[in-house]
C-alpha cells in the first residue's frame, strides 16, 4: 500500500498485477524521461526483513534513477 501511494506521489500509473508486484509507467508516450519499471516487495531470508526490487523494464537509464530518487524519497527509507 504505501509503496503504490510513493509511486503515485512519484507521478507514476501504476497497477498491480499480481499481490506483491507493481507495474509502473512515468511519463506515457515517447520522451527522454519515459520509464517503465516493476516493483516487487520480496523478503530477505537470511535477515528476516523485506525490500523491493525494482527493474527497469524500458526507458533510458537516467530516467530510471530519476524516477527512483522521487519514489524513495516519498517512501522516507
Amino acid at each position: 500500500m504505501a509503496l503504490q501511494q510513493a509511486t503515485l506521489l512519484a507521478g507514476c500509473r501504476a497497477c498491480q498485477p499480481e499481490p506483491f508486484l507493481l507495474s509502473c509507467t512515468h511519463n506515457w508516450g515517447p520522451s527522454e524521461h519515459f520509464c517503465h519499471f516493476e516493483a516487487e516487495v520480496c523478503r530477505l531470508q537470511h535477515l528476516g526483513l523485506h525490500g523491493v526490487l525494482f527493474r527497469r523494464l524500458a526507458g533510458t537509464a537516467g530516467a530510471f534513477r530519476a524516477t527512483l530518487t522521487r519514489v524513495a524519497g516519498q517512501l522516507q527509507l
